[in-house]
Order: structure tokens, then sequence, then C-alpha cells
């Protein structure tokens, strides 16, 4: 026998111990797959059993265990047992033999096992062969399978990831600032590669170069000087804003609460408040500032201003601006009740209300 003959009873062995099957469906007894070597070349079979024998692929072979299975399944679902004429329809389906195309070489599998169960009724042991031979192809499927098969959609899930987001071909703005780059690589090389030739050149060039460089420096620490001299004779102006005055917005928040604007009262009211602080020269005039500036100007003044400043006016403040930031900034409904609570506060200001 020569060493293809041997090569095959070799494979042949190795997948009868991969898909032999001890105990199948919990029996005492022992199933054992028969899987012997084809004598024959890959994808060709006897003429004796051209009827009987089945040739097809791992993966086809795989998929019609699988379907089997299913159906089998299905009896046990349903609570149905098959009758006579169904396990006769589905054993004429089924091949005598299949004859596996692998890599390794082409195997044939018996049916027999699963033909006698069949053919007694017995579809426990029937879906227990078939599930047994269909888990030991699907290893054999796995252990021979390319190790490679997946490198491609792995590759684009890991650069699918956040860490690779900027990761991209170059686009046409980028090629062309490489061919510009080395553009001038190359027009410098040629510069500065023809005055290695020339030392008095190139000492000459060296010069005007760092001349060019310092004069640079030196025009803009000028006018830097120049520009900081400038802002500094600038004479401090006070800020001049043309406000109401409190009494004005005290009117006009009374005026909005009478048409039930309640918003614009609290929102009025709150200016009001701010602008008696102006006049008392506890808030500087400076409408610029936000309402947490304001509060936060209440809150770092020095020892002495803060003797001669009553403590009473940074409670109303706080107060105040807590109301404006709910009903203004947060749109929360105004009523009644917080217009009147914004009344209390201007008074313990030493707003007159009346």
């Amino acid at each position: 026998m020569g060493h293809p003959v041997r090569r095959q009873l070799g494979l042949g062995l190795a997948v009868t111990a991969l898909l032999s099957l001890g105990g199948a469906g919990g029996s005492s007894g022992q199933t054992t797959i028969t899987v012997t070597a084809d004598p024959q070349a890959p994808g060709k079979t006897s003429s004796d059993h051209a009827s009987e024998t089945r040739s097809t692929s791992l993966n086809a072979f795989i998929d019609e265990l699988t379907a089997l299975s299913n159906q089998l399944d299905d009896w046990f679902d349903e609570d149905h047992d098959p009758t006579k004429e169904d396990l006769a329809k589905l054993r004429s389906s089924l091949p005598k033999k299949w004859t596996i195309q692998t890599d390794d070489g082409s195997f044939i599998i018996s049916n027999a096992p699963l033909d006698q169960a069949l053919e007694a009724g017995k579809t426990e042991e029937a879906e227990a062969w078939v599930d047994h031979v269909l888990g030991e192809a699907n290893r054999y499927a796995r252990s021979h399978g390319h190790p490679y098969a997946n490198a491609r959609q792995q590759l684009e899930m890991i650069l699918g990831t956040a860490e690779f987001s900027d990761v991209h071909s170059p686009s046409s703005w980028d090629l062309f600032r490489q061919r510009l780059a080395a553009w001038l690589a190359r027009m410098l090389g040629r510069l500065f590669g023809g005055i290695a030739r020339y030392p008095i050149a190139g000492d000459i060039l060296f010069w005007a170069i760092l001349l060019l460089a310092v004069s640079l420096l030196a025009r803009w620490l000028f006018r830097f000087l120049v520009a900081r001299d400038r802002v500094e004779a600038l004479t401090e102006q006070q800020i001049v804003v043309a406000n109401r005055t409190w009494q004005e917005w005290i009117r006009q928040a009374k005026q909005a609460a009478a048409r039930q604007d309640f918003r614009e009262a609290v929102h009025s009211a709150y200016w009001a408040g701010i602008a008696r602080l102006e006049d008392l020269a506890v808030l500087p005039k400076d409408r610029t500032k936000t309402p947490r500036e304001y509060l936060w100007v209440m809150s770092t003044v020095s020892l002495n201003e803060l003797a001669a400043r009553p403590l009473t006016y940074s409670v109303p403040l706080e107060e105040l601006t807590a109301r404006l930031e709910r009903v203004w900034y947060a749109n929360r409904v105004a009523k009644a009740d917080d217009f009147e609570d914004t009344l209390r506060q201007l008074k313990a200001l030493g707003c007159q209300l009346e």
C-alpha cells in the first residue's frame, strides 16, 4: 500500500477517535460512529453506493445535522409522537452513508445507528446520536479552521474603537503638504549643498540670516514696549452707566405685578435692590457684573469696610439673588408670594415701597 493510502487511513483513525460516541442519551451501551477514509479521490464515490452515499462538505454536513436535530427536537417540544409514516419519510430522506470532503481528505460516515433507532421508533436515541455527531463535527471544524479566517473582521473591530478614531488614510490636503515639504527640502538641500563648495558665501548667508532674526526680534520687542506704555498712559475713567433709580425699578415691578407678570416683577425688584446698594456705595456702579459676582463682592470686603457696613445687607441680597435665579434663569413659575417676599427683602435694604 502506498504512502497516500496510509495517510488516509491514519486520518480516518484520527476522525474515528474524534467522533466516537460513548453512552449517548444516558444509555448504558456504547455506540460508535464508523468513519473510514475514502479510498477514491475526494468528491468521487463507488458506483455500488451511488444511490446510498451522499457526498457533501463538512459545513453542509453540519447544516444537515442541525436541521435534523431541530426536527427531532420539535417532536418533543410539541409533545407529538411521530407516526410510522413520519419516521419512514425521515429515513428515506437520509443516505446510508455520508462522504465528508475535508482538507485532510475524504471520509465516509455510516448512518446505520441512526437508521436503526428510527426504524425501532426510538426517537430519543436518534436525537442523542445526531446531537453527539453534530457536536463532534463542530469541534472538528473549529480545531481545523483557518487561524486567520476572521482576521480582517477582528482588525476592523480593533480599528473601530475610540483610540483609533483619528486614524485614516491621508487626505488630498495631507498629500499636498507632504509634497510641498518634500519640494522645500529638496530646494534647501540644493541651496546649502551648493554653498558648501563656497565657504565665503556660506559665511555671508549665515550672518545675513542671523541679522534678520535679531532685527525681527528687536522690532517685536519695541512694539510691545510702546503698546504697554500707551496703555499705562491712559487715565482711569469711572464707568458711567445710565441706569434707573431704585424707585423706578420698584415702580416697574409693581406695574408688572398688577398685570400678573410676577416673573418680570421679581426681576425688576432684584435690580431695585442692586440700585439701592449702589446708592449706599455698598456695591460698585457696574452693571456688567452677574448676580453671583455681586454676592462675591459683598463677601470680599475688607475689615474696615465690613465694620462700616451693616451686616443686614448680605442676607437680603442673597435671598433676592436666589429667587431671581429660580424664577428668571431656571424658568420656574413665579407667583404672588414670590413677589411679596422680594418686597420684604427690599424693605430690609431700606427701600421705601409707598
